[in-house]
């Protein structure tokens, strides 16, 4: 998906962006990367005894939804079961990194409607949203290509 890199925001120590995009015949997947300033305490930091214990569970916690052109809001969360979901689904589907720099993916599905597709970020007490046309979105998964054709 053709998108320039979409800052969420920044704080004194964390920066998140949503880095990347790639469209599927059925969904599509978002890639965030969350920066911690080199001079902070990083994600693998020991707490410090005597210290605020939220401290660095505050600094893990993020999460991310979506707003649909139609309304419909999309939290991330586990759907289980083999079933198809009743609605739309965003999944974090892992991720990695070192103590400043954390990658991750989401899987959201179905493709979104077209109009405006707003991606939503809620670190701690904070939410900050940036969004795209969903039609780059609909227009990769079009040109999208089976790899193993017949497979559903």
């Amino acid at each position: 998906v053709p998108i320039s890199t979409l800052q969420f925001g920044r704080s004194e120590t964390d920066a998140i962006a949503i880095t990347g995009m790639s469209a599927y015949s059925n969904g599509f997947e978002i890639f965030v990367t969350r920066l911690i300033r080199p001079d902070a305490p990083g994600f693998d930091e020991d707490r410090v005894p005597g210290a605020p214990g939220g401290m660095l569970a505050e600094r893990q916690s993020f999460q991310i939804s979506l707003q649909l052109s139609d309304g419909r809001m999309v939290t991330s969360g586990r759907q289980y079961g083999d079933a198809e979901p009743a609605g739309p689904i965003l999944r974090s589907r892992g991720g990695g990194g070192t103590s400043h720099c954390l990658l991750s993916r989401w899987w959201a599905w179905p493709l979104p409607p077209s109009g405006p597709l707003e991606f939503i970020c809620q670190l701690g007490t904070g939410e900050t949203r940036v969004g795209i046309d969903a039609q780059l979105i609909i227009d990769a998964a079009r040109r999208s290509v089976r790899v193993w054709p017949g497979d559903s």
